[in-house]
């Protein structure tokens, strides 16, 4: 451990970076100890992004608490907190992490996932073997955190008629098949890994994301792009992506757990062409305004340059 500390302190004074970004809790954690100062010295800044609060996971538990103390014991060794959605910093706020903080939003590349005109989409469904019924996508990896075992639970009980569910990502999905014994294989999908993500979501017709927490899903910000509307819980940065602000939803957002709302939810928009039109229309929008990879590149240089002139300060006050 030692020699590869010392190895990494070299790297970093190479550099000389005046802005050190730490990306999520392991990070951000081993690098806002109070020795890790040493690996790049006292005149450089620091940057960190939860990518998702760690404590998330254990809410009603005392490592949970611990996570909570921790961040905001650490958060006074951050000059300043980058998040992906605002609903990220308040949760910050609340367990007492007041570092000065910017919301950058995530960057999509805008020219590889859009809409396609209605010939070229349904031939790519063909290729993907998508029938002639309507298509829900739930993408993300086989995790706990996406929830979708909340979702097979209601698809199970409930689904919309005429419709199939596929589920695509990494991970093992044999856990998952006893929650929708009648529907696996039927009107449910295991996909696995693709590499091919974007031709999914714009031949599926909505997106749905039943995750537990997030912190802006990418997938949801790619299914604007492409012109699919969205169905979400309402984890971190949902009512913002998909709802909120001048332009017209891009789908519907549900509180979180709430399966059953759900699967209507996505009912409602495979029945109703006009409603979808709509949403698919808006989400491109929504993309646009959002997630243009320029500007939130834009909001981190602004971050960078508050963090370095913070520190700044703070050092020569010190």
């Amino acid at each position: 451990m030692l020699p590869a500390l010392i190895d990494l302190r070299r790297e970093v004074r190479a550099v000389s970076p005046d802005v050190v970004h730490l990306h999520s809790f392991v990070a951000g954690f081993l690098a806002r100890l109070p020795v890790a100062q040493a690996l790049w010295g006292r005149d450089v800044a620091v940057v960190y992004q939860p990518h998702a609060w760690s404590f998330d996971l254990y809410k009603l538990r005392v490592f949970g608490y611990l996570l909570r103390r921790w961040e905001a014991w650490s958060s006074t060794r951050t000059d300043v907190l980058v998040a992906n959605c605002d609903d990220e910093v308040q949760e910050g706020r609340e367990i007492g992490v007041h570092t000065p903080a910017q919301a950058l939003g995530v960057a999509v590349d805008l020219t590889r996932f859009h809409p396609l005109p209605a010939g070229e989409r349904e031939a790519l469904r063909q290729s993907l073997g998508i029938d002639g019924r309507n298509a829900v996508l739930c993408l993300g990896r086989l995790a706990h955190q996406k929830g979708q075992d909340l979702l097979l639970e209601a698809w199970e009980r409930s689904r919309p008629d005429e419709t199939s569910l596929f589920l695509v990502g990494p991970g093992s999905s044999e856990s998952l098949k006893p929650l929708a014994l009648t529907q696996w294989g039927v009107t449910v999908h295991a996909v696995g890994e693709r590499d091919d993500v974007d031709a999914w979501l714009v031949a599926c017709d909505v997106l749905v994301l039943p995750s537990r927490y997030e912190t802006v899903a990418i997938v949801v910000a790619e299914a604007l792009a492409s012109g699919t509307p969205v169905v979400a819980t309402a984890v971190n940065g949902a009512r913002e992506t998909v709802l909120d602000g001048p332009l017209p939803p891009g789908g519907a957002v549900v509180n979180l757990g709430d399966m059953n709302a759900l699967v209507r939810e996505v009912g409602k928009r495979l029945r109703d062409s006009e409603l979808h039109g709509a949403e698919s229309r808006a989400g491109r929008l929504r993309a646009e305004a959002q997630f243009d990879p320029v500007a939130v590149d834009a909001r981190l240089e602004a971050a960078y340059a508050q963090a370095i002139r913070l520190h700044g300060s703070q050092k020569s006050s010190g």
